[in-house]
């Protein structure tokens, strides 16, 4: 083994799995395999992800632009275009692929032949990484080097590479593990979780906007359509809110059923937290009002500590909020309907906004003893 090859075994053993992304870690292997005498050029790999939009993660790099890493949706567009590349025989047979660009015949065996000979590039291997569940992924390289990669070149790269697929699948673990819990328990749980936050009882009292909003009449309309029609209308409303709520830095918490709980967290600055939530609160009502008006639905603001964290029994448990706060958006979201108004907001939240409110008058909150003011919009939301 040269000194060149064993230096870039160290550095993927105790360097790589410390990149900070994907992409930094194929930067990274491409210049040490350059520094090695390694003519490579051009480089990308691909994986299959498990993910709620993604179904497929790629990384591309060149020695112009570097590497940046991209999310495919796999259209029947972009399907026809995989069925067509070089790299559909690894993912389906696990059989590499050389192409000589400077053949004519071998270019055009594939659209992107054509493309890297124009681009000056005169020979392309597409290499299979064999991962522990069996599954094939893949490594591409390409070179302007006149006669391509030597033997010798190509000998090395092959070497390297099942050191590379060992780092290169617990990257691809890590993310799918995050993807996981950011999906399903949101995105500041899911680090909680990961960063091993996974005890009864763990978790700390925060202080938050809290966000409760509910689709109106969805018992009528669930027994009025079909099941899919259903599902798809619920979809859209849960779509519509939850692109709101993460564009203006909320969390969502928790789906129960066809209602939205979620969270605005802050420290000392709760005005900041508070115009956040009624951006959201505000786009989410002009959003609908300007599309198809399928279905409506209340959405109340309150703002007060929580505790942020555990609960459960067990080896099953839910990292939620609980506390009176969440109670009091649950009730005053039940107001909106009554009230007629899609938007409400305790007494504490008015008060401490900059937008203007009017009163809804003192109302009774099933499970709090004192009647409590309720605002909503001086002027229409939307």
């Amino acid at each position: 083994m040269s000194d060149a090859t064993a230096k870039i075994r160290q550095w993927l053993t105790y360097d790589g799995p410390r990149c900070s992304s994907l992409a930094d870690l194929i930067e990274g292997f491409c210049h040490k395999l350059r520094s090695a005498g390694i003519p490579i050029e051009r480089a990308s790999v691909g994986a299959p992800l498990l993910h709620p939009v993604a179904q497929s993660s790629f990384v591309g790099w060149d020695l112009e632009n570097g590497a940046r890493q991209r999310w495919f949706v796999w259209t029947p567009d972009n399907l026809q275009d995989l069925h067509a590349s070089p790299i559909y025989p690894i993912y389906t047979k696990g059989e590499d692929v050389h192409v000589d660009l400077t053949v004519p015949a071998d270019r055009k065996r594939f659209p992107i032949g054509e493309e890297l000979w124009q681009e000056g590039f005169t020979h392309y291997h597409a290499i299979t990484l064999k991962f522990s569940d069996d599954s094939n992924k893949v490594f591409t390289a390409a070179t302007r080097q006149t006669g391509g990669f030597s033997d010798k070149e190509l000998g090395k790269l092959r070497s390297l590479l099942p050191l590379m697929t060992l780092v290169l699948e617990g990257f691809i673990a890590r993310n799918t593990a995050q993807t996981l819990m950011e999906t399903y328990v949101g995105k500041r749980a899911g680090l909680r979780v990961l960063d091993g936050q996974i005890s009864r009882g763990d978790g700390a009292n925060i202080d938050a906007v809290i966000w409760f909003s509910d689709l109106r009449g969805f018992t009528r309309l669930a027994q009025q359509g079909s099941a899919a029609e259903t599902l798809e209308l619920l979809n859209q409303y849960l779509m519509l809110v939850s692109e709101v709520i993460e564009a203006n830095g909320g969390e969502i918490l928790k789906f129960i059923g066809d209602a939205v709980l979620a969270i605005f967290p802050h420290g000392d600055d709760v005005s900041a937290a508070i115009a956040q939530a009624e951006a959201a609160a505000f786009s989410a009502l002009t959003l609908h009002e300007d599309g198809e008006g399928r279905f409506e639905f209340g959405i109340a603001l309150h703002t007060g500590s929580v505790f942020y964290g555990n609960i459960g029994g067990g080896t099953r448990l839910d990292f939620t909020v609980i506390g009176s706060a969440v109670n009091m958006a649950s009730r005053i979201e039940g107001l909106c309907s009554q009230l007629d108004e899609p938007l409400l907001v305790s007494e504490g939240f008015a008060k401490l906004s900059a937008r203007q409110w009017q009163t809804t008058g003192q109302h009774k909150l099933k499970g709090v003893d004192q009647l409590q003011a309720v605002f909503a919009p001086a002027t229409k939301p939307c």
